[in-house]
């Protein structure tokens, strides 16, 4: 619940954001209501897409290391850990407080959510691990206002080889950001392998926001 007198952070700030401070600031202040208001209000639905496609390319039988980047609360944590309860995830983002609710969250079998968490500034370059990862998930990071086609490939030094790599981009930030050139160069220069893609809903039926898409990048890391 909104404190009487305080504006409700809306997406329209969150798509307004410029510098990872910004950022900070934003979700500092929205991360004790985030998943009322964002996640259930909004019916977003873009984390169970993201974690069902991920699941098509993930054994169930076996235990893998995930990292959530821009895991914020962990939406996208809570739908892997329903597809894949084996997985053993690791979530990044760049506001602490959004980090704590992430952190309280526990699994069906009452074992904590996420085995770390990284606060992470993800413009930057990332320390908290290296080719490590099998699987590489996000959704909501990959958009306007966030980050863009260089913090992706960027990113993808924490994943081993061979590692599997399901991340969703907004597909107006798509367009305005040139993914297709950055998709471009990483495959010239053999960074990945050629991607499919998904485009998927980001908001259900119902939700004032309903209709818009995000492009599901699904590669290898070489």
């Amino acid at each position: 619940m909104v404190e009487k007198g305080k504006k409700q952070i809306t997406l329209a700030d969150a798509y307004n954001l410029i510098t990872p401070e910004d950022s900070r600031k934003l979700y500092s202040q929205w991360a004790p209501t985030y998943d009322q208001t964002f996640i259930e209000n909004m019916r977003y639905v873009y984390p169970a897409k993201i974690a069902e496609a991920l699941a098509k390319h993930m054994p169930a039988d076996r235990s893998f290391t995930v990292i959530d980047i821009g895991c914020g609360t962990g939406a996208v944590g809570e739908e892997i850990a329903k597809l894949r309860p084996l997985s053993v995830i690791e979530g990044a983002d760049i506001s602490p407080e959004m980090l704590a609710v992430a952190a309280s969250k526990i699994r069906s079998d009452g074992s904590k959510l996420y085995d770390n968490l990284h606060a992470a500034d993800l413009t930057l370059p990332i320390h908290f691990a290296t080719n490590h990862f099998d699987y590489f998930v996000s959704a909501g990071t990959f958009t306007i206002g966030h980050l863009g086609a260089k913090e992706l490939i960027s990113a993808l030094t924490v994943c081993r080889p061979s590692a599997t790599i399901v991340a969703g981009v907004n597909m107006q930030h798509w367009e305005d950001s040139d993914f297709s050139s950055a998709i471009s160069e990483a495959l010239k220069s053999k960074l990945i392998t050629k991607p499919q893609y998904e485009e998927v809903d980001i908001y259900s039926e119902g939700s004032e926001h309903f209709g818009d898409k995000a492009r599901i990048l699904i590669f290898k890391k070489n």
